[in-house]
């Protein structure tokens, strides 16, 4: 659905959201904002916690969240490789599916490759 905007010197069209009726969608979005809650708790606490910490003390921190990442990513690596192992014949697609899920910007959860939403770069 677009809405038009009309003001005495320019014309302007601005496309209104529409809930997907896709019910995986939905289910993504409603996960999507549990992420964007846990992240800003996270952000929150981690703001807090630095505020008590020395400068040695934050760098060494920052190298556990870090290492944590690196570790979250192998972990996922692993996963995704069992699940190809325990699916031979799907590999191929499940990879190439994992690795557009993990490359799809958050402003798309929901929208890309279902309810006609554009697939951009």
């Amino acid at each position: 659905m677009t809405e038009t905007l009309t003001t005495e010197a320019t014309t302007t069209t601005a496309a209104t959201p529409v809930a997907p009726t896709d019910p995986l969608a939905c289910v993504s979005l409603e996960l999507l904002s549990e992420y964007r809650t846990a992240a800003e708790a996270r952000d929150a606490a981690d703001r807090a916690l630095a505020e008590h910490l020395s400068a040695t003390a934050q760098a060494l921190g920052r190298a556990v969240s870090d290492a944590v990442t690196d570790m979250h990513g192998a972990e996922n690596d692993l996963h995704v490789n069992e699940l190809c192992r325990h699916l031979p014949g799907l590999a191929p697609a499940i990879r190439l599916v994992w690795a557009h899920v993990l490359d799809a910007r958050l402003d798309r959860v929901g929208s890309c490759c279902t309810d006609g939403g554009p697939v951009e770069p």
